[in-house]
């Protein structure tokens, strides 16, 4: 039997099962002892459904461990929180039986402790899964649609909040994105760039600095925002769409999460009646001019650097074998254009 100072080297399969312990030590401080435990995700962190009969559905997250303070993970619920009241329908948090937003729990088989928050079950499904087939466009622009209407509606609500004594999130600058500290991992240590690819990106990175730091951070385009608009976190519901995972939520260029809600239909049919409808959906609350627009090659550059900074910081996980040659051919695609004198 594996001991705890083995948790990182055991099968995937072993760590959900040992999390899963986790979650049952957890359970209590929500009165759900006894309730059943089930696998959603395991990512950076562990997702389980929790069904506790009359008690309710439930999503508990166990948080990675040594990852987020718990200074960070507060301020992303207190986030949460504040945008439920203002209309943005986000998971709704579960405060523990001592009013807490979140607990931490030790359990065998797991090197640290972990924080736990819960949230209220959402049924729904995610608008598509990155990389998998696209499907029907129509459709999809109309959510893209409502997307935007919800980026500008968190933009215009983070604007005004007064945020609480100790807010701490990670930044989404142009360190924080693509650094040699980057939130997601540094780009340069990707052994499965060749030499050239890697100058390449390091060019890229040189200039885009220059770019963004000519853009600027003023208010109308630089703030608190989501950070991480991945199509399987727009959740499509019988009564709307919802937006999940606030986990990368910080400071950022708003055009950053259109970036990401849309770099991976680059180059397909549907980029451009989705690009038209999260643009016609934000402008409906919030200004975005053209030339802000005119940005958007270079944020999708940078979202390209911050994943394969994810792949160099992750090169054990399956995927990355997988799409770290799909975004180094994005990177020698798209550069020249930001390169061009």
């Amino acid at each position: 039997m594996k001991t705890a100072s083995d948790f990182y080297d055991a099968t995937p399969d072993e760590q959900v099962r040992r999390l899963a312990g986790l979650a049952e030590v957890a359970l209590p401080q929500w009165g759900l002892e006894g309730a059943e435990v089930t696998q959603v995700a395991y990512r950076e962190n562990m997702t389980f459904r929790i069904d506790a009969g009359d008690r309710g559905v439930f999503a508990l997250r166990i948080h990675a461990g040594n990852y987020r303070s718990d200074a960070q993970i507060q301020s992303e619920l207190d986030l949460m929180t504040y945008l439920d009241g203002e209309g943005v329908r986000t998971p709704s948090v579960v405060p523990t039986r001592d009013g807490a937003l979140f607990t931490t729990v030790s359990a065998d088989g797991v090197t640290e402790p972990r924080q736990c928050d819960l949230f209220k079950w959402i049924d729904g499904k995610p608008l598509r899964m990155t990389g998998q087939p696209i499907g029907e466009i129509a459709p999809l622009a109309e959510a893209y649609t409502e997307v935007g209407r919800i980026g500008a509606r968190i933009y215009n609500a983070t604007e005004r909040w007064q945020r609480p004594a100790g807010f701490d999130r990670p930044a989404w600058d142009a360190d924080g994105i693509y650094g040699v500290d980057g939130n997601l991992g540094d780009f340069r240590r990707l052994e499965a760039a060749t030499d050239a690819q890697m100058r390449l990106m390091l060019d890229v990175s040189e200039r885009l600095t220059d770019v963004l730091a000519d853009f600027g951070q003023s208010p109308d385009r630089y703030g608190l925002a989501h950070g991480d608009f991945l199509a399987e976190n727009i959740f499509v519901c019988g009564d709307g769409i919802r937006l999940l995972d606030f986990d990368d939520a910080g400071d950022s260029w708003y055009l950053f999460d259109i970036a990401t809600a849309l770099f991976d239909l680059l180059g397909t049919p549907a980029y451009e009646p989705c690009f038209d409808a999260i643009v016609s959906g934000y402008r409906e609350h919030r200004d975005l001019p053209d030339e802000h627009l005119a940005m958007l090659p270079a944020f999708f550059l940078a979202r390209l650097l911050s994943y394969l900074g994810w792949c160099a910081k992750k090169p054990h996980m399956p995927q990355t074998a997988v799409i770290a040659p799909l975004l180094l051919a994005a990177v020698e695609q798209q550069a020249p254009a930001l390169l061009s004198p």
